[in-house]
Parts: structure tokens; C-alpha cells; sequence
């Protein structure tokens, strides 16, 4: 009986004591929160993706150099996709297979971000502000994939309005061929016909970008008092610069994945008066106390600010928010659960909720304009 009772004891005493090691969150220790990322490092979107991972760096930093989540510090671990899709997944199950990474963030480009999901679904990680804003990660909701950025439709939306309100009928598109420039094709469309009004003209290109001159030849003959360019980064870019040595005089517009000052260095002269849709408030902004945090805390680290830095820094306060909700006994389904009941989360101006049946934060949107000096004018 004693040696019974004794094996018994041996037996608890081991289960108490490796339980926590055996059932440890994949990602979490006693002094660190490990988060995931795939994103284009390098290739077209290469630097609004740095400016982006700069601006979330510097909330976390300053999150980190204040005791972190419940005494754990956040750390970033990211993966060079080269905005490539085709590399996306393989970087995703390294980052949770290799890396142990607790949850995934920011992982940038509607194809990227659509090629996870079978991978998000069968692992059970949230996928933390997605950088898009493409409609097939809101509809229908996904339980692990919690978006802070407003709709892509609903930033066409707005540019169509802007453009009609000023007395513009004949509004153009060229897009890229795939799930992004289907997704704002679609928006925009529907935006036309709420107005009673069809494409004066439509083009779309395939990835990676190859030769443009009938799409721009099309597009130009039809005469567009206004083009929405569908592209990221340097595709973007490019199709305006051909269209104005073409001789195009339209007003030009493009979505909030190109609201990033590379973008803007590279077009030089051609950025001068192109409209750009935003999904987070100008770095500049003294009506909203997000963008005096963000200017403190890039000052104080010597951190250069930028418009997609703020949306890097947005999304990390969204993260942070629903790390410190989830409570010290963290685990992938209490984040879940605490993002899932967070309503009304005021980031100085910009309210975040979602529900079960909502994983869209935000609906922000406004229009900015580059100025003759380069500069963002709202």
C-alpha cells in the first residue's frame, strides 16, 4: 500500500510539475509574447512595409520599455515574402512551426493574406490587422482574422463620391488582375451605379507587371476626367508615370496601400496633385490624440514619421489592446475572445469594435492630396 501511495505521489508530482510545459501556449513565456510576420521586405511595396513595421515598432517598443503585456515583452519575429503569395505560407508555417509564434500580424497583400487562411483555419492563430483591406477577409467573418483598416469598397466608395461631388462623370480604372484589383474593381462598380454612371474606361494588368501599353493606350483614348490606379507601390507608380507621358491630364487616385512616402519619392513630379484614400489619421492631425502619440513616441525614439508608420503603430495598439484583455493566462482562444468582446476601444479618435459577427475595427476614411512640394495635404 505505502509503495502504491508513494508511486501515486511520484506520479502527481511529476504531472504537477511538467503540466505547464506540456500545455504551454505555443509562443508565450514567463518573460515574452512571440508575434509573427510575412510581409514584402524586399520587391514593389518594400518600403511602405518598412515604414509600416517602423511605425508598429514604435508602440511596442515603448509597450516593452514599460513592463511589456503582464510582464512580457512583445517581440516581433518577420519573414521577407518579397510580396510574393506564392512564399507567404511557406514563411506562415515557419513562422508557427519554427519560430512558435503565438499569433500573426500584419501580414501584407490580398493574395498574401488570402493563400494563409486554410493554414490560420487548421492552426487555430489569429491573424491580427491584415494589411489590406480586401473584402474576402470581412466576408464572411473569420473567427481568427480580426481587420483594423477599413474596406477597400469602402475607400472607392469615398474617392467616387469626392470625384462626383466635384463635378466628375467620366472616371476611369486600371487594376491589378488579381484578388486585390478584382475585390476594388467590384466596389467600384457598385460605387458607379449608385450614381447611375458606368466606367468611361477599364483596364487591368497580371502580376508581376509586364508590358502596360495597350492598357494605358485604352484607357488615355477614352478621355477620363479621373483614373483610380489599382496597383501597390511601384505597379501603381508606373502606370501613372506612362499614362502622363501620354499625355493623360486626368486626375489621378489611388488607394491607402500606397499612402507611404516611398511612394510618393518615387513618383517625384508625377505625385503633384494625385489623390490618395486614407484609413488612418494624418501624422499631423491635432484633432485626434492617436496621431500626437504616435508623433511623441517616433520623436522620442528618433523614428521618422510617415502615414503608413501610422498605421504599423494603429494596428500594434489594436494588438496590445487584445493582449492585455486576454489576461495573464494567455492563450490563442482567450486573445480571440477578448478581441471578439472589445466595443467602443477609443486609440485617441478612431473607435475599434468587433462582435462575433463583425471583425471589422474600423471604417475611417478620408482623402488626402499630394502637394507641389511633395507633401500630404488633408
Amino acid at each position: 500500500m505505502k509503495a502504491t501511495w508513494f508511486a501515486c505521489g511520484m506520479l502527481a508530482a511529476t504531472l504537477g510539475f511538467t503540466a505547464p510545459a506540456a500545455f504551454a501556449e505555443p509562443g508565450v513565456s514567463k518573460t515574452t509574447i512571440r508575434i509573427g510576420q510575412s510581409a514584402g521586405v524586399s520587391g514593389p511595396v518594400a518600403g511602405s512595409v518598412k515604414e509600416q513595421i517602423e511605425g508598429a515598432q514604435v508602440y511596442l517598443r515603448a509597450v516593452n520599455a514599460n513592463g511589456g503585456v503582464a510582464g512580457r515583452r512583445i517581440e516581433l519575429v518577420t519573414l521577407d515574402d518579397g510580396f510574393d503569395a506564392k512564399r507567404t505560407p511557406d514563411n506562415v508555417r515557419k513562422l508557427i512551426d519554427d519560430e512558435k509564434v503565438f499569433a500573426l500580424f500584419m501580414v501584407r497583400g490580398t493574395p498574401q493574406n488570402e493563400s494563409i487562411l486554410p493554414i490560420i483555419a487548421t492552426e487555430k492563430v489569429p491573424l491580427i490587422a491584415p494589411l489590406t483591406g480586401a473584402i474576402t477577409l470581412h466576408r464572411p467573418v473569420n473567427r481568427y482574422v480580426f481587420n483594423v483598416r477599413a474596406k477597400y469598397q469602402d475607400e472607392v466608395a469615398r474617392a467616387i463620391n469626392h470625384l462626383s461631388t466635384s463635378g466628375m462623370t467620366r472616371i476611369a480604372i486600371v487594376y491589378a488582375n488579381d484578388g486585390f484589383g478584382k475585390d476594388v474593381y467590384e466596389g467600384f462598380n457598385i460605387a458607379l451605379q449608385a450614381r447611375g454612371t458606368q466606367p468611361a474606361a477599364s483596364a487591368s494588368f497580371a502580376r508581376p507587371m509586364g508590358d502596360i501599353t495597350q492598357q494605358v493606350a485604352t484607357v488615355n483614348k477614352a478621355e477620363p476626367q479621373a483614373v483610380l490606379v489599382i496597383g501597390s507601390g511601384s505597379e501603381a507608380a508606373r502606370v501613372i508615370r506612362d499614362m502622363r507621358k501620354a499625355g493623360s491630364q486626368a486626375q489621378f487616385v489611388t488607394l491607402s496601400n500606397n499612402a507611404a512616402d516611398s511612394f510618393i519619392k518615387e513618383l517625384g513630379e508625377d505625385a503633384r496633385g494625385l489623390i490618395i484614400t486614407q484609413v488612418v489619421p494624418g501624422t499631423n492631425s491635432s484633432q485626434m490624440t492617436l496621431a500626437s502619440e504616435y508623433r511623441s513616441l517616433a520623436r522620442q525614439q528618433g523614428v521618422v514619421l510617415t502615414n503608413a508608420g501610422m498605421e504599423g503603430f494603429m494596428s500594434a495598439k489594436v494588438l496590445v489592446e487584445g493582449l492585455r484583455r486576454a489576461g495573464p493566462d494567455l492563450t490563442r482562444e482567450r486573445l480571440v475572445t477578448a478581441l471578439e468582446n472589445l466595443r467602443d476601444y477609443d486609440m485617441g479618435g478612431i473607435l475599434i469594435s468587433y462582435s462575433p459577427t463583425r471583425h471589422t475595427g474600423s471604417s475611417f476614411v478620408e482623402m488626402s492630396i499630394v502637394s507641389s512640394t511633395g507633401k500630404l495635404i488633408r
